[in-house]
């Protein structure tokens, strides 16, 4: 846990780029977290949710099914966040930060299908 600390420290100092985009991770994974928060009625104890191909179109699914996708996808965020720390000391800046651009995009994309299913999109 302390040389976690210590990255932490030495990519504030010394890369403010590469802060930069753990910061905005963060933050979208935060964003991810929230919108079925401030979205979901769990009095509604089945929104559509999931797409399905096999039944042809949208299923119906019970409210804390979304809210599970939304723990899975902040975890995902804050362990990638975790992740380009350590890529940062053991394999450099560069692997770091492309790391971290995958991540972002696949949380965004979390949000856009995220947003899509609850018709917001």
């Amino acid at each position: 846990m302390k040389e976690l600390a210590e990255d932490f420290k030495s990519i504030a100092k010394k890369d403010r780029n590469l802060f930069w985009w753990m910061t905005i991770d963060f933050l979208l994974s935060l964003w991810l977290f929230l919108i079925p928060l401030f979205n979901l009625n769990t009095g509604r104890s089945q929104p559509w949710l999931v797409y399905s191909d096999v039944n042809g179109g949208y299923d119906k699914r019970d409210w804390w099914y979304l809210f599970a996708f939304s723990i899975v996808a902040f975890t995902l965020g804050v362990g990638h966040i975790l992740l380009a720390a350590r890529l940062y000391t053991k394999k450099g800046k560069d692997i770091a930060r492309l790391f971290l651009a995958i991540s972002t995009i696949i949380i965004i994309i979390g949000i856009a299908i995220l947003l899509n299913l609850l018709g917001e999109g």
